[in-house]
């Protein structure tokens, strides 16, 4: 048996002998977020389990496969028939607006059958998406480690905890007066019409979050898919201000192995888009994308595509499947006069930002997008919709300073169509503001540049992320050794 040394302590376990459950919710951005996670745990050796559902799991199993036996399925089934859906529809991607509230419905039903499964398997520790609240109560019981893990950055983390301490947006007359984060390091605007619907007016989704508030406190610790120089500020705030323990370890898309790196490389000599992509100015290309889950209608489009249109820049455009469309004319247009492309569907968005000749990027800031677009070096026009997007935009905007504003006031549900139109000429003001030659737009391409090398240099052998990586299994392997502590503070 191997013996692990660390500059404090000695090991009679290796690696070998940790085994963690992973548990995806049941959104495409969380699922590929903690399988790089399970993945990272995988390469140093640790024996890793996804625990997910069955068309769930076609999602991931081919980014899993090359690990072999040090990762695994572990696949339950959802209850499609109890809650009246399809088979195959598993998860809010593959839904109806209509299917919602059954896929969710779904969703809680999987508590007591993959509390079973983890019993069972009596694994060393669980990594668990925020959704499962039920995670840390059943790692007490074990007396094992549960980490939480959010699809969220620490300026998010630390928001939506001065949110719920102090209130702020009660104190307020209207939905669109501003109103200060409280006691956060920087000023940071926000409306109420920005919080996510479940802080603006109490409902029963409510009373879930403040179950995964409590879940989240119950926790071992989070992991964050961040850098800890890309947040320095909100990392130490959220220790040493909230009281919080968490790991920097990303990001993660990064902080994958080289056969996962091999692929990137496979998708971007196939995707036909770097052909065009290779034939234009450096810098001069902005790329247009909301993510997996927001659902734009046609009136919002019919303004985005005249804002492209006019604005003097060629683009990408990534177009949902199944969104209503584009104006007549405009597809055949651009493609004569050579302005753009659309891409339906997946596009391999990571090698796209890092093309030479992307220039901006249009996000609904999503974390995975907005780490994404900071790691590749990519200045921003940020489009908040949901979850915590208006989290990020404050990031990007007010302390990254890498993006510009379009101007979006009201937070809508993920899976259903915004109703608020953000107007052709504020989309195309945006885009000119950060295409620019002023020296604003020059200083962010510059910051955006300089914050690019430090969070790729995090993910380097001695980086940040890498050791924080090393030290939470040297963790892990001392309490599987000595067991957990009393003081824990999961008693």
């Amino acid at each position: 048996m191997a013996i692990i040394e660390s500059s404090t302590t000695t090991y009679s376990y290796s690696p070998q002998n940790l085994r963690g459950y992973f548990i995806p919710y049941i959104v495409p951005s969380h699922i590929f977020n903690l399988v790089d996670i399970a993945k990272l745990f995988a390469s140093r050796g640790v024996h890793v389990t996804i625990l997910t559902t069955h068309y769930n799991s076609l999602l991931l199993k081919h980014s899993t496969d090359d690990l072999g036996a040090q990762i695994e399925l572990h696949i339950i089934d959802f209850p499609s028939k109890e809650v009246g859906l399809p088979e195959g529809v598993e998860n809010y991607s593959t839904a109806t607006p209509e299917m919602a509230s059954k896929v969710f419905q779904g969703f809680m039903m999987l508590q007591k059958p993959m509390e079973e499964a983890i019993r069972a398997a009596k694994p060393d520790f669980i990594v668990a998406d925020m959704y499962y609240p039920w995670a840390s109560d059943l790692a007490i019981e074990l007396r094992i480690p549960r980490f939480i893990f959010h699809v969220k950055c620490y300026f998010a983390l630390c928001a939506a905890e001065v949110l719920a301490k102090s209130a702020p947006q009660e104190k307020v007359e209207s939905d669109s007066e501003v109103f200060l984060l409280p006691d956060l390091p920087d000023e940071i605007p926000m409306t109420r019409s920005q919080l996510p619907e479940w802080i603006q007016t109490r409902s029963p989704f409510t009373e879930f979050k403040e179950r995964i508030d409590v879940g989240d406190h119950k926790s071992y610790g989070v992991i964050v898919n961040s850098s800890y120089e890309l947040e320095k500020a909100y990392a130490d705030f959220y220790s040493n201000n909230l009281g919080r323990r968490a790991w920097s370890i990303g990001p993660y898309s990064l902080h994958c192995d080289k056969v996962n790196a091999n692929k990137k490389i496979e998708e971007k000599e196939e995707h036909p888009c770097f052909e065009w992509l290779d034939k234009m100015e450096e810098g001069k290309v902005i790329y247009v994308s909301f993510g997996s889950l927001a659902c734009f209608g046609e009136a919002q489009i019919c303004e985005l595509a005249a804002a492209l249109e006019s604005s003097g820049h060629p683009f990408i455009w990534v177009v949902r499947k199944g969104e209503k469309w584009v104006p007549d004319g405009f597809e055949a247009r651009i493609k004569e006069q050579n302005k753009g492309i659309l891409i339906t569907g997946w596009a391999p968005q990571v090698q796209i930002l890092e093309h030479p000749s992307i220039g901006g990027f249009i996000t609904h800031c999503g974390w995975n997008s907005t780490v994404e677009g900071c790691t590749s070096g990519v200045p921003m026009v940020t489009w908040p919709i949901s979850a915590e997007q208006f989290y990020n935009e404050k990031l990007i905007s007010h302390v990254l300073k890498v993006g510009v504003e379009v101007g979006s006031k009201k937070w809508t549900r993920s899976i259903e169509e915004c109703s608020e139109i953000v107007e052709k000429d504020k989309i195309e003001k945006a885009i000119k503001e950060l295409m620019s030659d002023s020296f604003e737009a020059q200083e962010r391409r510059k910051k955006v540049k300089e914050m690019s090398e430090v969070i790729k240099k995090a993910v380097d052998e001695n980086g940040s992320s890498c050791k924080n990586l090393s030290d939470l299994i040297q963790e892990l392997l001392h309490v599987k050794e000595k067991g957990l502590p009393n003081d824990n503070g999961l008693e």
